[in-house]
C-alpha cells in the first residue's frame, strides 16, 4: 500500500487477490411444470439435485426422475427473475432398462420466453445424448447464446426407445453476471 503525495510511504501488508467471475453461474431459484407425469416421477426432480453425486453424475432410480407417457410431452422451467442465459445442461433419462426401453429425450425443440406468452425457438439444438443406463451418467450442456429468459420450454419430439415414453434426470442452468456480486469483503465492512 502506498500514502499519498508528498511522502508516498509504502507500506507491506496483506496480499490482496481477486476471483474471476465465470462465465456461467448457476441459476437457484427454478420451478419446473410439466404438461403430463408418471406417479411419483414429476418435473419437480429435474431442478431438486435428486440422483445427483459429488461427480455431477446422475443415479439409475427413476424417482429421480421426470418421465411423461404423452405423446410430445413438455416441461417449462421458471426462474425468480429474467436472466441472461449461459448453458442449459440436461442430464438425460438414466434408468437402469435404458439401453432397450429408451426413456431418454433424443430430439426436442427449446423455446424462451421472458413473459411465458411469447416464445422464441432456440436455434441449433442437437439430438441429446443417450444415457449410459449406470450411475455414472453425464450431461450435455446446451449453448444458450446470452438470451434473456424468465421461462424455458423443452417439447420432446422424440425418445430413444420411440414408445411414446420419454423423460429427463434433471436440468441446469448457468447465467452471464451482468452485475457485480457476492462482494468480500461486503460493502461498509472496516478493520477487515
Amino acid at each position: 500500500e502506498v500514502n499519498a503525495a508528498p511522502d508516498r510511504t509504502v507500506f507491506t501488508g496483506d496480499i490482496w487477490s481477486f476471483e474471476v467471475e465465470p462465465a456461467g453461474i448457476p441459476i437457484e431459484s427454478v420451478t419446473a411444470t410439466a404438461s403430463e407425469a408418471n406417479p411419483n416421477m414429476g418435473p419437480e426432480n429435474t431442478v431438486n439435485g435428486s440422483g445427483l453425486n459429488d461427480m455431477d453424475q446422475h443415479s439409475v432410480q427413476p424417482l429421480d426422475m421426470w418421465q411423461a407417457s404423452a405423446t410430445n410431452p413438455w416441461i417449462q422451467f421458471e426462474f425468480d427473475k429474467a436472466y441472461k442465459l449461459h448453458e442449459m445442461v440436461v442430464w438425460n433419462s438414466n434408468q437402469v432398462i435404458e439401453s432397450f426401453m429408451g426413456f431418454g429425450v433424443k430430439e426436442a425443440t427449446i423455446e424462451t420466453s421472458v413473459d411465458g406468452e411469447n416464445w422464441t425457438a432456440v436455434e441449433g439444438v442437437g439430438e441429446l445424448t443417450r444415457a449410459p443406463g449406470a450411475a455414472t451418467a453425464t450431461a450435455d450442456a446446451i449453448d444458450m447464446g446470452g438470451v434473456m429468459a424468465q421461462f424455458v420450454k423443452i417439447t420432446v419430439i422424440s425418445s430413444y426407445g420411440g414408445m411414446g415414453q420419454s423423460g429427463l434426470a434433471e436440468v441446469r442452468f448457468l447465467a452471464i453476471p451482468v452485475q457485480a456480486r457476492e462482494p468480500q469483503p461486503e460493502n461498509g465492512a472496516a478493520d477487515v
